[in-house]
């Protein structure tokens, strides 16, 4: 599906209970960001620009008109004077080194560039707009299991104060389930911060009131793929929109040397006009002096003229432009390198995160099964409150590890879509 369809295709959705899943929230970006608003706008303009009108190979008509009248006293005679006329020209350049056919095509070419601006930043944002979504669901879960360690401390900490009253229990053990429960408070206060920073986040990507809150309905997953690194480099080349629009620029600095050549061509003109005048004298009292003339004319010209020495600057011009199109061709090649670099590393990267990740996953597993023995070991005294504390502290760092291993796949994930073209193809098909 193209841009354009893609954009006119979005959906309008209601939100029942402020339910919001990632396709929702991807919709409301490309209908409401601020960036796609102002970059769509700019596309008009070009759009607006791009006719033949703006390129000086269509004719001018212009009209002018006067009319005046005078009174005149004299010795003799008074008498009225009357005057109109008006004139229509029409003037057309006909040739001037094929300047006009070369200013319509820079223009297509602007308009092209627009409508790749728009297409990177609709890919940048559906990007922008999933990964927040995704650091919502992430905080969440980090703050949850924060919660739970807090929970858990809180838990201890009440059966060293009720073992203290008991006397089966030291004021060193209480102090230390005091500190835990205190410390896991504090990390829960700041993942729930975190959390409320996510949202905002998502909220102005969405152009939304900052404090709008929903309900997060997408599930924190990923269905990992496998790649090609050859077919993602073919797709890179054909497909970057950042890539196509230095290409744009390649077409563009060629098309100056087209214009700057122009210069040495003559420029033939040709221009009518039509004109039509009415004059009267209307005398006080001599009648027989009365007189009044009026008439119709027309004319047809056309004119050639050519530059013969203008100090160089035509040379000039012509070697300027050539050496800018050199510079561009470095600089398609300097990009096309930089997005083959960047690309092998993040191939690579995502590859070793998908690897993580099952680690990661095994991790969370062996951590859970630890944690849920460990609690009853130390509820039944097998161990003591600092081998119970370290197995807690574990589970947490293995748990928000697992949820950060799952973020990074999916961030890896889209920065290939966008380096390769394919976020909004992606999008579209999910």
């Amino acid at each position: 599906m193209s841009l354009a369809l893609l954009i006119a295709s979005i959906p309008l959705f209601s939100q029942e209970n402020n339910r919001l899943s990632v396709e929702n929230a991807v919709n409301k970006a490309l209908e409401n960001n601020y960036g796609i608003v102002t970059v769509k706008k700019s596309l008009e303009i070009n759009e607006l620009n791009n006719t033949w009108g703006n390129t000086g190979a269509l004719p001018t008509v212009s009209f002018t008109g006067t009319g005046s009248e005078s009174w005149n006293n004299n010795n003799n005679d008074d008498y009225t004077s009357t005057s109109l006329s008006g004139s229509v020209n029409l003037n057309w350049v006909l040739f001037r080194g094929f300047g006009a056919r070369i200013t319509k095509q820079n223009l297509e070419k602007l308009e092209k560039m627009s409508e790749g601006n728009l297409a990177i930043t609709v890919e940048n944002t559906i990007v922008d707009v999933i990964l927040a979504y995704y650091n919502i669901l992430l905080a969440e879960n980090n703050m949850e299991t924060a919660e739970k360690n807090m929970n858990l401390s809180e838990d201890r900490y009440e059966q060293e104060k009720q073992r203290k009253q008991l006397g089966t229990s030291v004021t060193y053990d209480l102090l230390q389930a005091q500190n835990s429960y205190l410390e896991d408070k504090s990390n829960y206060l700041t993942a729930k911060s975190a959390y409320s920073n996510s949202k905002r986040q998502l909220n102005n990507l969405l152009a939304e009131d900052l404090n709008t809150d929903y309900i997060y309905t997408s599930s924190f997953d990923i269905a990992s793929k496998d790649f090609d690194q050859t077919n993602l480099e073919a797709k890179m080349l054909a497909n970057n929109n950042t890539l196509k629009n230095q290409y744009i620029n390649l077409e563009m600095a060629k098309l100056d040397i087209k214009s700057a050549k122009s210069a040495y061509y003559p420029t033939i003109s040709a221009g009518a006009s039509g004109a039509y005048s009415d004059n009267e004298m209307d005398y006080e009292t001599m009648n027989n002096m009365d007189n009044s003339s009026s008439g119709f004319n027309t004319s047809v010209n056309m004119n050639v003229s050519y530059s013969i020495y203008e100090g160089g600057s035509r040379r000039r011009a012509l070697q300027a432009a050539k050496i800018n199109q050199e510079i561009s061709e470095i600089e398609t090649k300097d990009m096309e390198q930089q997005l083959k670099n960047q690309l092998a590393q993040e191939f690579e990267l995502y590859q070793v995160r998908q690897e993580l990740l099952t680690l990661a996953e095994e991790n969370l597993k062996a951590a859970e099964l630890n944690m849920e023995l460990s609690k009853q070991k130390f509820e039944n005294g097998s161990i003591n409150s600092f081998n119970y504390r370290d197995i807690q502290q574990m589970y947490s760092n293995v748990s928000m590890s697992y949820q950060n291993a799952m973020y990074n796949l999916i961030q890896s994930y889209h920065t290939l879509l966008r380096l390769t073209g394919g976020v909004i193809d992606d999008y579209n098909a999910n």
